[in-house]
């Protein structure tokens, strides 16, 4: 297959899937504030488009730790964009099936999970390109995102309610709940931003990759940044109800104020990930763990622990799932070419 049929394969495929996700990750960051009213649904999709879009031109410049996860997975030449092709159709397919499903999962998973089975297939079928010291950045990024920082995120959220529930104590109820939607306003904001940075990283990493691969460098990184960008924010637009629901409803029924407490460690961690610590996070992954953390410590809350376990099956389900297909796919392919 031709150089330019794969590059238009990936820049295709690269952007069906920044448009879904983004989409199927919207409320990530809104699904709680509409819920408690702090914000309208128009209002906060839009500023969750604005916010995404001011995160990717960050994440951009913040690429260290995911450009290097890809550098050794990933060959020059056809075969890294084949890798490249086949990873992000598989990363598609699962984003809508959970999408169609009303489940949040880690988009940043699957992406990861899915070109790592892909190049791992090659490595072992054809190329021998590939060794462990390759393979452990990519393991320990997945290590990290799928124990340390859902049990952070819990941990945090239990927590930070004790000291604002002992504040809010001798508050009238209506100024609680109004400086709580103020608080659930800016947690949203906070969260299309850290994930902007995110997945903008992400993106871009895997376009410039793949230019790099087909030997295309005369295409402008710019151009490429800005795609990122535009995309991020167009696909906020089709946010999932469905998977708004599960967020709001389905887990555990949160108040104002423990809703702006969950809001704000899921902010919290992304953005510390995302500028501090140079990890990737996965909003959906933090954002299910701080509402489960926050509904816990609700003295009326009762969280639906059969739902907990159903999302988390569908996390530790992606990396599987995505890393078996995408080399199943190429062993296939290897069998018949």
């Amino acid at each position: 297959m031709s150089t330019l049929i794969l590059l238009t394969a990936v820049f295709t495929l690269t952007a069906a899937f920044s448009f879904v996700v983004a989409g199927r990750d919207t409320p990530n960051a809104v699904a709680l504030p509409i819920a408690a009213g702090a914000l309208t649904p128009a209002n906060a999709v839009a500023m969750t488009a604005i916010m995404r879009m001011v995160g990717a031109i960050m994440g951009v410049g913040t690429i260290q730790f995911f450009a290097a996860e890809f550098v050794a997975l990933v060959p020059s030449g056809n075969t890294g964009l084949s890798i490249t092709t086949i990873g992000i159709a598989v990363a598609l397919a699962w984003a809508i099936f959970t999408w169609w499903r009303g489940v949040a999962v880690s988009s940043s998973h699957a992406l990861t999970a899915s070109i790592t089975g892909a190049a791992v297939a090659i490595s072992v079928l054809d190329t021998d390109h590939l060794v462990w010291a390759d393979l452990s950045t990519v393991s320990i990024g997945i290590i990290i995102s799928l124990f340390a920082s859902p049990i952070l995120a819990m941990l945090v959220a239990w927590l930070l309610t004790i000291p604002v529930t002992w504040f809010a104590k001798d508050t009238a109820p209506h100024r609680v709940s109004y400086a709580a939607r103020g608080t659930l306003a800016i947690g949203a904001a906070a969260n299309a931003l850290g994930h902007g940075v995110q997945y903008g990283q992400r993106i871009y990493v895997v376009l410039l990759m793949s230019i790099t691969a087909a030997g295309a460098e005369v295409i402008p990184t710019w151009m490429l940044a800005v795609s990122v960008v535009l995309l991020l924010g167009l696909g906020s637009i089709l946010t999932a109800w469905r998977v708004n629901y599960t967020l709001a409803r389905r887990i555990t029924i949160l108040d104002p104020l423990h809703s702006a407490v969950a809001s704000s460690t899921s902010a919290l961690l992304l953005l510390i990930g995302s500028f501090m610590l140079h990890i990737p996070l996965s909003s959906s992954l933090t954002t299910v763990a701080a509402i489960t953390g926050a509904g816990t410590a609700q003295n009326n809350g009762v969280v639906r622990w059969v739902q907990v376990l159903r999302l988390m099956s569908y996390f530790f389900g992606t990396v599987i799932v995505c890393a078996a297909t995408a080399f199943a796919i190429v062993g296939v392919i290897s069998a018949l070419v």
